[in-house]
């Protein structure tokens, strides 16, 4: 067996997949990403990772996971750059209406242990009952 970056030819503008290409005269390719399997033929190898780098590059670090922005609606936060002691301020005044403002935001979610991006935004999205399509992940 052999651990490779592959490409599907058969889909247009495929994107490189990790995969497990079996030994024999005419191997499949099993994606790591979905567990699908690509019949000889079907792919093309663009380079043969040894195992000794395949194992460092799934070792877990850590991530920082977001909400993306796209996602969140009336985002807003209360501007107090000119008031001294903010305890004085009533928040839910009428009169406060002109300092609250629209924010670009980006919600924080958790910091997950993962192999990359896309597994931590994964592992947040299960934990915490979101869509881990509208988060995001910084290694940090």
């Amino acid at each position: 067996m052999k651990f490779v970056l592959f490409k599907d030819v058969l889909e247009e503008r495929s994107a490189p997949q990790y995969g497990i290409v079996g030994d024999g005269e005419k191997p499949d390719v099993t994606c790591l990403c979905c567990g699908g399997t690509v019949e000889y033929g079907d792919y093309e190898v663009i380079r043969i990772i040894p195992w000794t780098d395949a194992a460092a590059m799934f070792k877990p670090g850590k991530y920082v996971v977001c909400m993306d922005s796209y996602w969140v609606r009336d985002a807003q936060m209360i501007d107090v750059s000119d008031v001294e002691d903010i305890n004085d301020i009533n928040t839910f005044s009428d009169d406060q209406d002109e300092r609250w403002k629209d924010m670009e935001s980006s919600p924080f979610i958790a910091v997950v242990e993962a192999a990359s991006e896309d597994d931590a935004c994964r592992i947040a999205a299960a934990q915490y009952r979101y869509d881990h399509r509208c988060l995001y992940a910084q290694k940090i």
